[in-house]
C-alpha cells in the first residue's frame, strides 16, 4: 500500500494552527513517517490573519517535518468582490447563486497551484480542505472527479450553498472528521449525493502529545514550575486555547466568566493562541499569553483546572482531545453539536448553555476529585478512538472504497 502517492491541498500550511490545517499537517506527517509518498500544495499566504490576496511567504519547495511542501503565489485580484459577499453573510442578507460563485471565485486561490495539481498528480490521492475556500472549489472543479475533499463542515450559511453541493458531487472521496459532521451532510445532501455520501468514512483526527505530561507530573518536573514562573501563571486558572474570534463565541465566554467573577469566583481565565487580542479584557482575572511554543502550550494546559471551548461550530475540536491527554476536563457549549457529543460519549466534560450552568461547571471542575475523574474518562476516550493507527486504517479504508 505504501506505493500510493498522496497530495494534500490547503490554503495555509506550516505556520498556522487552524483546525483544517492541523488535520492536514498531522495526517501528512504521520503518513510520511510510515513511508508513504506525501506532499502538500499550499499558497504563499502565511495564515488567515494575513491578506489573502498578497504573498507573505516565498514560492518554492521546502521540507517541513519530513513532508514536501510546495508553495504557489495567490490570486491577487478580487478582494473587493469577496468582501462584498462576506458583508452579506455577516449581516444575514440573502446570498443567491451569483453571490455564492462570486465568493468562491474571489476567496483565497492560486491558479499556479491548480495548474500544477492538474499536470502533476495523475494517480495520486488528492485531498483538499476546507470546503469554504475558493482554492478547494477550483481544485475540485479543475481535476474533474480526481480530487477528494475533507470538508470540515459546520452548520453555517455556506454549507447549504450550490457551490458546496457541486464540490460534493464532483469529489472522488469524501472524508469526515466526526459522525456528527457526516450526519449533518447526509441530512442535507443525502437525497442528491446518495450512497457515496452515506458510505463515506469518518476518519477522525489522530491525537498524540509530543511530551509525556503524566510522567512529568509524577516526577514533579522542574519544567512545570519553570513555565509557571515564566508565564506568571496564577495558582488557579482555566484555559481557552485557539483563535480569539467572535465566531468562536469568545464574547459569550468572557461575559460568563465576568459573571463568575462577580459572584466571588477567584480563578483566572488564560488565553492561548492568536486572533484579536483586543477582545480579551485587561482587568484582573484575564490573562492573554498569545502564541506560545507547542511544548509550553501542553505544560500550561496540564496545570489548568479545565479547558473551556464554547464555540458552536467545530468539525472536530482537537483542543478537547489535547486537554484530556493533558489530564484536565473540559467545558463546552450545549449548542456545539460536535463538542457536546464528544463530552457525552467520553464523560470527560460538561456542556452548558447559560451563565448559571457555566458557573456550576466551573465549581465542579474546581473540585480536584471530580475534575480528575472527568479528565480520566476523557483520556480513555481519546486513546481508544483517536490513536494514529486507528485513524490511518479508517483513512485507507475510505480511500480504497469503490
Amino acid at each position: 500500500m505504501n506505493h500510493i502517492s498522496i497530495t494534500f491541498v490547503t490554503p495555509w500550511y506550516g505556520t498556522f494552527a487552524g483546525g483544517a490545517e492541523v488535520a492536514a499537517r498531522t495526517l501528512a506527517e504521520q503518513l510520511s513517517k510510515r513511508g508513504f509518498d506525501v506532499q502538500v500544495l499550499t499558497t504563499c499566504c502565511r495564515s488567515p490573519f494575513d491578506n489573502w490576496w498578497q504573498n507573505t511567504l516565498p514560492p518554492g519547495v521546502e521540507k517541513i517535518n519530513g513532508v514536501i511542501v510546495r508553495r504557489f503565489p495567490v490570486k491577487q485580484e478580487g478582494e473587493n468582490l469577496y468582501h462584498e459577499v462576506n458583508y452579506r453573510i455577516i449581516h444575514n442578507m440573502e446570498v443567491d447563486e451569483k453571490f455564492q460563485h462570486q465568493f468562491l471565485e474571489n476567496s483565497i486561490n492560486s491558479q499556479a497551484l491548480v495548474d500544477y495539481a492538474q499536470a502533476n498528480t495523475d494517480g495520486h490521492l488528492v485531498i483538499g480542505m476546507p470546503y469554504t475556500q475558493g482554492l478547494i472549489y477550483s481544485l475540485i472543479q479543475s481535476l474533474e472527479g480526481r480530487a477528494s475533499i475533507m470538508p470540515c463542515f459546520h452548520d453555517e450559511p455556506q454549507f447549504k450553498w450550490i457551490t458546496t453541493a457541486q464540490m460534493l458531487e464532483r469529489s472522488r472521496h469524501i472524508f469526515f472528521l466526526t459522525e456528527e459532521e457526516k450526519t449533518l451532510a447526509i441530512k442535507h445532501y443525502g437525497h442528491s449525493i446518495g450512497r457515496r455520501l452515506i458510505e463515506s468514512p469518518v476518519i477522525g483526527v489522530g491525537v498524540e502529545l509530543p511530551i509525556d505530561i503524566e510522567k512529568l507530573q509524577k516526577s514533579n518536573s522542574s519544567l512545570l514550575e519553570e513555565i509557571k514562573v515564566r508565564c506568571n501563571l496564577p495558582e488557579k486558572f482555566f484555559v481557552y486555547v485557539g483563535r480569539k474570534d467572535i465566531g468562536k463565541n469568545i464574547l459569550t465566554l468572557i461575559d460568563y466568566f465576568k459573571d463568575y467573577q462577580s459572584h466571588g469566583g477567584d480563578a483566572t481565565l488564560v488565553f492561548l493562541g492568536g486572533g484579536d487580542a483586543n477582545l480579551v479584557p485587561t482587568n484582573k482575572g484575564f490573562l492573554d499569553l498569545g502564541f506560545v511554543p507547542e511544548e509550553d502550550k501542553y505544560l500550561i494546559i496540564s496545570q489548568a483546572l479545565g479547558l473551556i471551548n464554547l464555540s458552536h461550530n467545530e468539525s472536530f475540536s482537537l483542543v478537547l482531545m489535547e486537554a484530556w491527554l493533558c489530564g484536565i476536563p473540559v467545558i463546552v457549549h450545549r449548542n456545539g453539536e460536535v463538542t457536546t457529543a464528544h463530552c457525552k460519549k467520553s464523560q470527560g466534560g460538561i456542556p452548558v448553555s447559560s451563565s448559571e450552568e457555566f458557573e456550576a461547571a466551573l465549581e465542579i471542575l474546581s473540585s480536584q476529585d471530580k475534575g480528575k475523574m472527568l479528565a480520566r474518562s476523557g483520556k480513555r476516550y481519546v486513546q481508544s478512538k483517536y490513536s494514529w493507527d486507528c485513524v490511518i486504517n479508517q483513512f485507507f479504508r475510505g480511500a480504497y472504497q469503490g
